[in-house]
């Protein structure tokens, strides 16, 4: 017998209260799990599972329903006993209706639905036998229920009709209400008018397996897990395991015990045997972490981003916070990202060159850095392009772009650049990312971010847009050079917190940052002179490899370009680099193509002594003089034509 009391399941509790109350349950949700309920026999109590199916068999026949009956697409009509059929029949009046039963048919097509459901109908509405019919699969039912076809139409205003013209039976003063219960995946797969102010319908949604579901299933089977066959359960353990599986289906625990035999992995070690069923994993890439590159973290990224102390101590917190899985308010119970961090600041100032340098410093490569820019996704629906079409929609099958990034690499740092432009959608997202470190795409499936660093990216506080008297957009700078850093901190974070809280309203969103905000600073002189040095070291390496070309730069050649670097710092770092394009590399490469240096194989040496003046221009221009590349190659040519004068 099935036992309901206050440790049952939400949705059954619910199912008891109203199965006397209502003639239309719709049940929804996680309807494809197994269901775990509580039984007894005898004074012997225990849990059980099983599909919703049989479920449904079992607790109808048990609360005393005469006919208790299934119906799905493919089986058609079938009776939990064999003599509710002939009582069906004599409800009905004697006659089968031919779509009634289709045993062993590979499909039953939907006119043959209609007549079953015309003596569902009837069934319900007689006032002699309590009856009770389970549609299973009825997402199936339709292709789409705001675009029904006639018959689809046909057979819902069935199922309209029959829950308005139930009956209740009553019987040596007992009650029961003739129900027909719709079991379908979502409740928008069924027609809205269904149960749109039908008052005789009831939405029954179905959880995944709670917090204490989930410690009562480990409390009931661990020793069912490798090597727990002679063990005790810790204390600890059934807490620490309803954490780690938090969104796992009944079906989803019940493989972790096939995976903890098949693995040889023991319950003790409930956390790795996690990670190898979400992530498929042998070994956590963060305990690959080299520890020597680690030790050298603040030379690596100070080597790389120049000018950003503030934001290089940050970081080198978090990096070791990741690497110790450290969340504040739990220990390994935590399922939040690894770390969150959010980067405000002028442009051009290093902060997705710093994520880059987070992505090659803790996994060795640049790839593995993720990058969304928020502004692609400002639209209305725009979280389905990170999450995927619901089904049915055009795209459905391709998945979303964040969660088949992370299905396929779930080690690595997410960078969503601009998070300002995001459309408000979004944010609630992040927000189920930044506090269960998990989602569910368009097909589903759970994605898991736990393993995760997070970058958010903005330039709020950095201008201001305005319309002038002819409706021109006007862009204001609201922070400037000449500022000190504490003063341009201060602005930045005071229009943070003044778009989330008053312009978009959300301050929950902000509250999830914490204080893991990183302002960072202008590029100051003399950070810009290490910028142009670092450049143009990596510009001698590039021609080295390259083209095999030695590149000389003069002390005077540098120090005009540290002086014209001065004049962009507005622009960060960006226009630095875009400075020495203008200054140096264009006119390089021009004269290194005429010379034809790129067709000699042998090294050449190029010296630049100095940069010539060409007058003012948005970004001005330089003439190079370069002096032994065009001796080599005058020697060189001049070989060449003596040779082929003596063949």
């Amino acid at each position: 017998m099935i036992i309901v009391d206050e440790n049952s399941p939400r949705w059954i509790r619910e199912m008891d209260r109203f199965i006397n109350l209502k003639s239309l349950l719709l049940v929804h949700g996680n309807v494809l799990d197994l269901m775990s309920y509580q039984v007894q026999s005898g004074e012997h109590q225990y849990w059980t599972e099983g599909h919703v199916a049989d479920f449904f068999k079992r607790y109808l026949m048990e609360l005393g329903y005469d006919i208790v009956a299934g119906f799905d697409p493919i089986d058609g009509l079938s009776f939990a006993q064999e003599s509710m059929e002939k009582e069906f029949e004599q409800v009905i009046g004697g006659q089968q209706s031919k779509g009634e039963k289709r045993r062993g048919q590979s499909e039953h097509e939907l006119k043959d639905a209609l007549p079953v459901m015309a003596d569902i109908s009837k069934a319900l509405n007689n006032r002699e036998k309590p009856c009770a019919f389970v549609v299973n699969f009825a997402s199936r039912l339709s292709n789409s229920p705001d675009n029904l076809s006639r018959q689809e139409h046909a057979l819902f205003t069935h199922i309209l009709k029959a829950s308005l013209e139930s009956n209740a039976v009553i019987r040596d003063k007992q009650r029961w209400n003739n129900v027909l219960i719709l079991v379908c995946d979502k409740i928008n797969d069924l027609p809205t008018f269904l149960f749109l102010n039908n008052p005789r319908s009831r939405s029954i949604y179905l959880d995944k397996p709670s917090v204490s579901e989930r410690s009562r299933f480990v409390k009931s089977n661990y020793q069912s897990f490798y090597g727990m066959q002679q063990q005790n359960l810790s204390d600890e353990l059934p807490a620490l395991f309803s954490a780690l599986t938090e969104g796992f289906s009944y079906y989803e625990m019940l493989s972790l015990v096939g995976l903890s035999i098949r693995e040889k992995i023991s319950l003790d070690k409930i956390k790795l045997l996690c990670e190898r069923f979400k992530y498929g994993i042998l070994e956590s890439d963060w305990d690959k972490l080299d520890k020597h590159r680690l030790e050298h973290a603040g030379d690596m990224i100070r080597e790389r981003i120049k000018g950003q102390e503030a934001a290089v101590i940050r970081l080198l917190e978090i990096i070791k916070r990741a690497k110790l899985g450290l969340e504040a308010g739990s220990s390994q119970k935590s399922q939040r990202p690894r770390g969150v961090l959010f980067f405000a600041g002028p442009t051009g100032v290093g902060k997705t060159e710093m994520a880059k340098g987070l992505a090659e410093l803790l996994f060795g490569q640049e790839e593995r850095l993720i990058r969304f820019d928020m502004s692609e996704y400002s639209s209305a629906h725009a979280d389905q392009k990170l999450l995927g079409a619901p089904p049915g929609y055009v795209g459905y099958e391709e998945g979303g772009k964040l969660t088949n990034a992370i299905k396929q690499q779930p080690f690595s740092v997410l960078l969503f650049d601009e998070i300002e432009k995001a459309h408000s959608s979004i944010f609630d997202k992040f927000l189920q990312i930044l506090d269960d470190g998990r989602l569910t795409d368009g097909k589903g499936e759970t994605v898991y971010f736990s393993e995760c660093i997070i970058i958010f990216t903005s330039n709020l506080g950095t201008f201001s847009l305005s319309n002038d008297s002819q409706g021109v957009q006007q862009r204001e700078a609201l922070i400037s050079p000449d500022q000190p850093y504490i003063k341009v901190k201060e602005i930045i974070l005071n229009a943070i917190r003044e778009h989330f809280n008053q312009v978009l309203g959300r301050p929950e969103i902000l509250n999830r940052f914490g204080e893991n905000f990183v302002v960072f600073d202008f590029i100051r002189a003399p950070v810009d002179e290490l910028i142009v040095d670092r450049l143009l070291t990596q510009l001698i390496l590039s021609l080295k490899e390259q083209q095999a070309i030695e590149l000389l730069i003069s002390d005077d050649v540098r120090q005009s370009l540290y002086q014209f670097s001065k004049a962009y710092l507005s622009h960060g770092g960006r226009g630095v680099r875009n400075m020495l394009d203008a200054a140096l590399i264009n006119p390089l490469a021009s004269e290194l193509f005429d010379l034809n240096i790129a067709e000699n194989k042998d090294s050449t040496q190029v010296s630049i002594t100095k940069l010539v003046d060409q007058g003012e221009n948005e970004i001005q221009r330089f003439k190079l003089t370069l002096n032994q590349a065009n001796e080599n190659l005058s020697n060189k040519n001049h070989s060449n034509e003596n040779k082929s004068n003596k063949e």
